[in-house]
């Protein structure tokens, strides 16, 4: 983890709303089923997911955003795909966090 001080001032912009999309994925097979949810905080949005989650699924959170280019894509939130392969310590900790929180949900 890399902590540095920052000036609030150097945003240019701010959205206020945002979309999620939610992965759940059995467990061990990962299949995946995902829901994209809006007009939500990402608090509701977790919770909402945990309540949903059925005791085999796992689960994670991307913001949905678009690009320069005007294509949708995925900034991780909580978790990450499960069907990804970990490619580095950072994705070890996302997938490490996304169990961790399947086993103190059951």
């Amino acid at each position: 983890m890399n902590i540095a001080n920052s000036d609030e001032r150097d945003s240019t912009w701010e959205q206020h709303e945002s979309s999620f999309r939610v992965y759940f994925a059995t467990v061990p097979d990962r299949a995946v089923r995902t829901v994209d949810v809006s007009d939500a905080t990402f608090t509701e949005t977790l919770a909402w997911a945990r309540g949903t989650a059925q005791p085999n699924e796992t689960l994670s959170i991307a913001l949905i955003g678009i690009d320069n280019r005007r294509l949708r894509g995925l900034t991780w939130l909580f978790g990450m795909d499960p069907n990804d392969s970990a490619e580095s310590e950072l994705h070890d900790r996302m997938l490490a966090e996304m169990l961790e929180e399947h086993r103190t949900r059951n």
